[in-house]
């Protein structure tokens, strides 16, 4: 993800800017943290919040160290947190904590832990503070860009993509991915990074959320269609944007959206009428007036198991049914208006059938479909 790339907020991250610093409620951390990555920045990411201070060293785009002055973060609190070593085993090495000697050489020398175990927890102590910043939705940010000198033996190796991944998935506030996604109308592309990250494993669900991306569906109707609710869906889309593989194509004219919409939906009522006044008709020549009272019968029933699109719909002297009072009921069904509308149709459209096979019989019935089926081949499909 380029710097100046950034679709959800104003704020941009000046690459020419050579102290980088500032408010990171607008901006977010992701973006701040895969900037020093695309980069390749060294130097040492402070951020503070209130009281809370960390530091993320950078070495070419990849963190190698972080403190913090998180009291639960500690080294050894963590260990003796985690079931590591005892509480008796901490408070007789910080006993012998001294310039030069540090917490963990200690343990190791008391064989608390193994010079193993002393590598791979500080490697998790740096991931869990990188995480914990990840929570934080405001505060003060500044990159000092040079040399980075941790002053410490142990470093490790984290993937700003490795260290997203894992950090906002952790993130159980809904109201962060609400503002950082804050309109719905936002059109996601799957792109393949230039540097594609390695060593990354997606959930199933991520996955899932991921192919429904299109180029075309909104943020909202991706949301709509989720099997794992809108809280995880925002979680992942954003997941997804922060370590490159979605880029925003561009925002749904929602006014076009809705006037295509109607009229594809109008244009579905049209195409059922035509097939609705032939049946009417047909009817009409074979037993006259009294056509448009079997079918009204039939309407009726259709009121009261669907009222949601036949609600005050009444039968026209042409044998259609009122398309302007259809199209004002569709209006007020939220999701799946399409389907919602066909499968209606449909029913009208088997019971205009059935009044055809007892007025007059099944070899009328069969007339009428053979017409339909030989004279509109483009609307009996979509009844079939």
């Amino acid at each position: 993800m380029s710097p100046d790339v950034v679709p959800f907020q104003e704020s941009r991250v000046n690459p020419l800017n050579p102290q980088l610093q500032g408010d990171f409620s607008q901006l977010g951390l992701p973006e701040i943290l895969d900037y020093l990555k695309t980069t390749s920045k060294t130097g040492v990411l402070v951020v503070r919040n209130g009281n809370m201070t960390k530091t993320l060293h950078f070495k070419e785009g990849v963190i190698v160290f972080a403190t913090s002055n998180i009291s639960e973060e500690r080294f050894g609190d963590m260990l003796l947190r985690e079931g590591k070593i005892t509480k008796e085993q901490l408070e007789q090495a910080s006993l012998k904590v001294s310039r030069g000697r540090r917490l963990g050489r200690i343990l190791v020398e008391m064989k608390a832990i193994t010079p193993k175990d002393l590598w791979s927890e500080v490697r998790r102590q740096v991931a869990e503070m990188a995480y914990g910043v990840l929570q934080w939705d405001s505060g003060f940010f500044q990159f000092l860009e040079g040399e980075e000198r941790t002053g410490e033996n142990i470093t490790t190796a984290i993937a700003v993509p490795e260290l997203l991944l894992e950090g906002l998935r952790r993130i159980e506030d809904p109201g962060l991915f609400e503002r950082r996604i804050p309109s719905r109308d936002v059109v996601f592309e799957r792109v393949l990074p230039a540097h594609r990250p390695q060593g990354l494993h997606f959930e199933e669900y991520e996955k899932h959320v991921f192919k429904l991306v299109n180029g075309t569906r909104s943020v909202e109707e991706i949301c709509d269609l989720s099997e794992v609710g809108e809280f995880e869906t925002l979680k992942t889309l954003y997941i997804f944007f922060c370590i490159g593989f979605l880029h925003v194509r561009r925002r749904k004219d929602r006014y076009a959206e809705e006037h295509r919409e109607g009229q594809e939906l109008r244009d579905v009522v049209k195409s059922y009428n035509e097939m609705f006044s032939f049946i009417f008709h047909y009817l009409l020549r074979e037993v006259g007036p009294i056509a448009e009272n079997i079918l009204d019968k039939y309407l009726g029933k259709l009121k009261t198991t669907n009222p949601e699109i036949f609600s005050r719909v009444a039968l026209r002297s042409n044998g259609t049914l009122s398309d302007d009072r259809i199209m004002e009921n569709v209006k007020a069904i939220v999701h799946q208006r399409n389907m919602a509308l066909i499968q209606a149709l449909n029913e009208y459209l088997y019971s205009a059938l059935l009044a055809v096979r007892r007025t007059l019989g099944t070899e009328h019935e069969r007339k009428v479909l053979e017409t339909l089926r030989s004279t509109r081949k483009d609307l009996f499909r979509e009844a079939t």
